[in-house]
């Protein structure tokens, strides 16, 4: 909750900066297998990327959210995007549904093959709905400010994975402990 300074963590609890980043590693580790989202009926959910860097290169940030709830059901980092990255976060937010819902989505062509391999309905929209997609990466890239939207990673064999246990954490910590403004509530409570 104090944000991502390492050093602002480390006065609070009296201790250096790089025994806070280890912290930080063990905790991604933990929550990195914990569910996102419990299995729900979903209407609509919204489907985007953003890019980020990771030292300094593009990477890809895919999120997969609930409109009606807020919430995020999946999340995926990856080097590219593609149809493959696509199916791959669409799957997994279908784990999190009892139903089949509708997905929306912008204008990418990437996302045609995807849907149809899928068998699933893709709208395409631009704005409308999608803007709660979009004010969800506005949250996201304010906590990465600090670092000015970069990874710094050196290793780029761990780069996309340390990505993908950030997301992930950071969209459980949405989920779970912080109150939505519009909704009241975490999103995760929403039934």
């Amino acid at each position: 909750m104090e944000g991502l300074s390492l050093r602002a963590i480390g006065r609070r609890f009296h201790v250096c900066k790089e025994t806070v980043r280890k912290w930080i590693l063990k905790f991604e580790e933990a929550f990195a297998r914990k569910k996102l989202a419990s299995k729900k009926e979903r209407d609509v959910i919204l489907l985007d990327e953003t890019k980020v860097k990771r030292d300094g290169r593009m990477a890809y940030v895919t999120i997969c959210l609930d409109l009606e709830r807020r919430e995020v059901v999946s999340s995926l980092a990856s080097r590219s995007i593609s149809s493959l990255s696509t199916i791959n976060v669409v799957r997994e937010a279908l784990k999190s549904c009892r139903n089949t819902p509708i997905v929306i989505t912008d204008h990418a062509p990437w996302y045609k093959y995807a849907f149809q391999s899928l068998g699933l309905c893709n709208i395409q929209r631009t704005f409308s709905f999608r803007n709660y997609i979009e004010r969800w990466y506005r949250t996201l890239k304010q906590r990465t400010r600090r670092f000015y939207n970069n990874f710094p990673i050196k290793d780029p064999s761990q780069a996309i994975e340390r990505i993908g246990r950030f997301l992930h954490l950071f969209a459980y910590w949405y989920n779970r402990m912080r109150p939505h403004e519009t909704l009241r509530c975490v999103p995760g409570d929403v039934k």
